[in-house]
């Protein structure tokens, strides 16, 4: 049994130390790094690279965001008269409350 326990020991220590005595990449010597790298000239994403759509919108796009759009033509809205409800809980009402 010692000698199972003593085996199982030293197959994970072998192979944890291998992790850390690995390598880790220096990026530094890559031709990205040097300061001459035209990055215009790599490959667009393709496939499932690429970003998938955001719930965020390009209002850039909009008939409003061009120069031309008239804003004084926009049609006024409604007021709608509704209760200003507060987001604050009147525990006091609360049945735990009245045990009290």
């Amino acid at each position: 049994m010692k000698l199972l326990t003593s085996v199982a020991l030293s197959a994970v220590f072998v192979f944890s130390s291998a992790s850390v005595v690995a390598d880790i990449p220096d990026f530094s010597k890559t031709a990205a790094a040097k300061s001459s790298y035209d990055f215009s000239k790599n490959q667009p994403a393709k496939g499932n690279l690429l970003q998938l759509d955001s719930t965020h919108h390009d209002f850039s796009k909009t008939v409003a965001a061009g120069k031309h759009y008239q804003f004084s033509k926009n049609e006024v809205s409604s007021k709608e008269k509704s209760s200003d409800s507060s987001t604050q809980h009147d525990f006091s009402t609360t049945s735990a409350m009245k045990r009290i």
